[in-house]
């Protein structure tokens, strides 16, 4: 996440890959100081400059600072990113001058510094900006998403133990995201409040849906409002009140989620942790990320007070979840500068839950940092991790699109993968994201068959049963992928014995359109297969093939890593078995897949 010379923006509604390359002299950060005039002269020229796509150049009187810009047929729209993005990252931090070019519509944008714009008499400081912006693709960054070494070997079987907080499985509820991000496709829903969530959430109440231990009700952004207590701590809004909200969900034996970044409302500031007479201002960081909450500082006495306080209150509402959001490394740029690295708050949750004497999860979002480092870290605290972006379709009148879903999968593949790697217990759950499978096609914008493949996938990956579907239109089908026996038995089966790909022709781990996966077998051979055929690739799905129509595929025990007796394959879904003795040939068209339950 932290290279300064590769990141991608969201500008405006469209995605653009843009970069800015450093070079000149270079210095060491924080050696020297940058001079006000020169800042000032950068600020002024910024304005000038975005307001009038004409002008090419701008300097200062004294000869110190030079800046240029090239729009693009009179466009000129990147210029205060660029310039802004130049002088963090370069001028401010290591070089004296820089180039951005968005590698999209022809802009592109200089800047460079004179000796005599640093001085140790400077007022500006030169430890770059306090946040890193992290490429919103899939690319690797400073290697934060290494891919897995391209080869499975032997087949390892891979379990998953006890969380860090005393969870055996993934968590199973519904979450208010999906619907927030397309309200368009929930009619009844008239706005993120008590009553809608209640409406939502009651049907998680029925006998099917607490079966399949569907039982978290979350409530994602929204919820609180930046006032905050006499101790500082965050507060629900007037759309809500949660201690009544935890008390009616526990009378339906639900429990309750709640949402929240790391960092504190800056407005909290002139408030003293409750137990210390510390003001919170005098252990924060400052506000990097443009979301209202200030950064803390976690070298500080009284952070860790603050988080035991919080959660101390919370649970007194009856929150039994947290999902903490915009963990970096990770949480790829949005609009919101973050701070490079904030893992702290996720162990200052954890202590903070354990202070508690609740058993509370903790769900970490989102597309999460996955080196060792980070896989090793994030097991140690916390129960789910997430390792995609969001999925749904934001502003649209349907939940999702297949190809952000071939995206989805191609991430739980490289996650799995490093695992294995990794070769200790796993202790933490993948989170695919919300699961929507549960309207028809018009609302949830897949067809019937790419419904059923997200589900074996889900289940397959023991991912977080998240529902982000609208519960009061459910149809036949989507009842029955959520709550089936099948579905419950597989679920309980995964959430031990996670799956791995095992490609068909080689049980290699690579991406590929027509796949296999197997998770198991368990000392009692008992173990789940499932074969798909993703379609083409649509841009993210890692594969880069587009075979259409049915396809015929052939995986061998062997490929499976399993060659060692004779097995029936039994297909969940409709009950066919087979009985094989050395490889198993699915016909399947695009977007098709077989979840298969094995025994000798």
């Amino acid at each position: 996440m932290f290279s300064i010379l590769v990141v991608a923006l969201l500008i405006a509604v469209n995605l653009v890959t843009a970069q800015w390359n450093c070079g000149g002299s270079t210095y060491t950060p924080g050696s020297t100081n940058f001079t006000a005039e020169c800042y000032q002269t950068a600020q002024d020229c910024i304005r000038k400059l975005s307001a009038n796509a004409s002008q090419e150049y701008c300097q200062d009187a004294g000869g110190n600072l030079y800046m240029q810009q090239q729009p693009n047929k009179g466009t000129n729209s990147d210029a205060v990113v660029a310039f802004q993005d130049i002088l963090d990252f370069c001028l401010l931090d290591g070089s004296t001058t820089g180039t951005w070019d968005d590698g999209y519509d022809g802009q592109w944008y200089w800047m460079a510094a004179g000796s005599g714009c640093y001085s140790p008499n400077g007022t500006i400081g030169t430890k770059g900006p306090g946040f890193c912006v992290q490429d919103r693709t899939d690319t690797n960054i400073n290697g934060c998403y290494p891919q897995p070494i391209a080869n499975s070997g032997p087949l390892q079987v891979l379990r998953t133990g006890k969380t860090a907080n005393g969870f055996t499985n993934s968590g199973r509820g519904w979450n208010s995201w999906g619907i927030q991000a397309t309200p368009a496709t929930t009619p009844s829903w008239t706005g993120f409040n008590q009553s809608n969530v209640m409406k939502q959430c009651s049907v998680l109440a029925r006998s099917e849906f607490k079966a399949m231990g569907y039982d978290v009700c979350s409530l994602d952004a929204g919820w609180s409002t930046n006032d905050v207590d006499g101790y500082g701590r965050i507060q629900y809004n007037s759309n809500f009140n949660l201690p009544e909200l935890g008390n009616y969900l526990h009378g339906l034996g639900l429990k309750m989620g709640v949402y929240v970044i790391p960092g504190v409302p800056c407005g909290a500031a002139n408030k003293t942790i409750k137990g210390t007479n510390i003001l919170i201002g005098d252990v924060l960081n400052g506000n990097n990320d443009g979301l209202g909450f200030c950064d803390w500082d976690f070298s500080k006495d009284g952070v860790q007070q603050w988080h035991d306080s919080l959660i101390e209150l919370w649970a007194s509402w009856g929150v039994d979840m947290i999902k903490l959001d915009f963990v970096t490394p990770g949480s790829p740029w949005n609009g919101a500068n973050l701070v490079c690295n904030n893992s702290a708050a996720v162990e200052a949750y954890h202590k903070a839950i354990a202070n508690s004497g609740r058993q509370i999860r903790l769900d970490l979002s989102w597309k999460l940092c996955r080196n060792e480092t980070y896989l090793s870290l994030y097991s140690q605290f916390a129960e789910s991790m997430r390792t995609d972006q969001d999925i749904d379709n934001y502003g649209q009148n349907t939940f999702v699109a297949w190809q952000v879903v071939q995206r989805a999968i191609d991430n739980y593949r490289q996650y799995i993968s490093l695992q294995k790697q990794r070769n200790v217990p796993i202790t933490i759950y993948p989170d695919m994201d919300n699961l929507f499978v549960g309207n028809s096609e018009n609302v949830t914008g897949v067809t019937d068959t790419q419904r059923i493949t997200i589900m074996n996938h889900w289940l397959g990956a023991a991912a977080n049963l998240i529902i982000g579907s609208d519960m009061t239109q459910l149809d036949d089908l989507g009842v029955r992928l959520l709550t089936s026996p099948q579905s419950a038995a597989a679920a309980k089966f995964f959430a031990q014995y996670p799956m791995q790909p095992r490609n068909p022709g080689t049980g290699n781990n690579k991406a590929q359109q027509l796949q296999a996966w197997i998770a198991g077998p368990t000392n009692n051979q008992e173990a789940y297969v499932l074969i798909a055929n993703y379609g083409h690739d649509e841009g993210v799905g890692g594969f880069g093939t587009s075979l259409t129509g049915v396809q015929k595929v052939t995986v061998s025990l062997s490929d499976l890593g399993i060659a060692n007796r004779k097995w029936t394959f039994t297909d969940v879904w409709n009950g066919n078995s087979t009985k094989v003795d050395s490889s198993y040939t699915a016909y399947l068209g695009e977007y098709e897949s077989q979840l298969l339950y094995l025994k000798p």
